[in-house]
């Protein structure tokens, strides 16, 4: 048997990660398990183009299948499909493309009727990507609106609570457009896997509270109230998660024979002040494969450089272990995506700090810049992964020897 270096081994466990929340896997399963007479298909986001391949799998008598997703990620086979209509759309920030995403996910809804049954594929990202925005904002104050909330380090529901209250779709608002019969399958990027949180909940009727913020409140109209949403069930499956994705990691650690811990722990807050806290988990822990999961913030800077929340916690925790050659981190997000980076995240250990200083990297001052990408490009410690079917937010995992 051929050995892995530390780097091998965790690359490997996040690959077996990755591969079982593949979303053309999980919907090509759940559909195979249940039946059901869909007519159409709506599928939003990250992952949309992994789950509507799933769905025409299982399901060629489709007659129409709108896709909204990034636009890279619009294969030819669903290009060259005259029954897929494909939109490219934006994220992180909503733009034109994704107002465009919203008036043609609009038209397709009054075009179904009664009898007709709808089958919603929706994952991570699609809360950027289509929008109808309310009628007292702008694109541009959408944006504005986003691009805060984005750098502010608040949680995703908060975020999510925030732009429902900007949307006419969010938040259960899709109900008002919906005659037809719906299933929607839930590819899950949020804690608990609350439907409601999961691309802002368009077909979940439930307001989300969100905290105080004087900025974004000041573009609310004085006494604005939402309008009431449409009570209509809309059948709701989880069919993939971020337990599900650690687990994967655990099952592929004990095939090599090492021992596994998962930690129930979810890990948010700040990335380095998440980085010191997987540290010094890890002090006391016995030799083998340990995974967390969750989702960190960054408070951005007025210019950040390059790099996200994965990036950094791993450049933090590289700093803390530059003397420790015993502890290796990955840490990366299950959608590819870190930030503003074209990086999953970064996987690093002792040797990361000292070749970032011998290239004079200052970390500290480039943790401040939110610039770990650049740092981390540069010891050649980044995580990539291309094409990712998949979005139930990041992974950590760590080997000590």
């Amino acid at each position: 048997m051929i050995e892995l270096t530390a780097r091998e081994l965790l690359l490997n466990l996040y690959h077996s990660a990755i591969d079982a929340v593949d979303g053309r896997l999980l919907v090509n399963r759940w559909l195979s398990e249940n039946s059901g007479r869909f007519t159409h298909c709506v599928a939003i986001g990250k992952a949309a183009p992994a789950m509507l391949q799933g769905a025409l799998d299982q399901l060629p008598g489709l007659q129409h299948s709108l896709l909204i997703c990034p636009p890279e990620k619009i294969d030819r086979r669903l290009k060259r499909n005259k029954n897929v209509t494909a939109l490219p759309a934006a994220h992180p920030l909503p733009d034109e493309s994704s107002l465009a995403a919203g008036r043609a996910l609009l038209d397709f809804m009054r075009a179904r009727q009664a009898g007709e049954h709808i089958l919603f594929l929706i994952s991570g990202g699609a809360s950027a990507m289509v929008e109808v925005p309310a009628d007292f904002i702008s694109l541009e104050q959408l944006q504005q609106i986003n691009r805060y909330l984005l750098a502010s380090g608040k949680d995703i529901a908060q975020i999510n609570a925030w732009r429902q209250r900007f949307s006419r779709i969010k938040g259960g608002g899709l109900l008002h457009h919906l005659e037809a019969e719906a299933t929607q399958l839930l590819l899950s990027d949020v804690r608990d896997d609350r439907p409601e949180l999961i691309g802002s909940g368009m077909l979940v009727a439930a307001f989300l509270q969100p905290d105080a913020d004087d900025y974004l409140q000041a573009f609310l109209p004085p006494g604005w109230q939402r309008p009431a949403v449409p009570d209509k069930a809309v059948a709701t499956h989880i069919i993939g998660n971020l337990e599900t994705a650690k687990q994967a990691a655990a099952d592929a650690a004990g095939q090599e024979g090492l021992p596994v811990t998962v930690y129930p722990d979810f890990i948010e807050g700040d990335a380095c002040e998440a980085a010191d806290f997987l540290y010094r988990q890890l002090l006391d822990a016995h030799a083998g494969v340990h995974i967390w999961g969750g989702e960190t913030t960054v408070c951005l800077p007025d210019k950040p450089g390059v790099g996200g929340r994965n990036q950094s916690l791993a450049l933090a925790f590289a700093e803390k272990v530059r003397d420790m050659p015993d502890l290796h981190l990955l840490a990366a997000g299950t959608d590819g995506v870190d930030g503003n980076s074209q990086n999953a995240g970064g996987v690093v250990c002792h040797y990361t700090v000292q070749k970032a200083e011998g290239l004079g990297f200052d970390i500290r001052q480039e943790l401040d810049k939110a610039n770990a990408g650049i740092v981390l490009m540069a010891t050649d410690d980044v995580v990539r992964i291309d094409n990712c079917p998949t979005n139930v937010m990041d992974i950590m995992i760590a080997y000590k020897l």
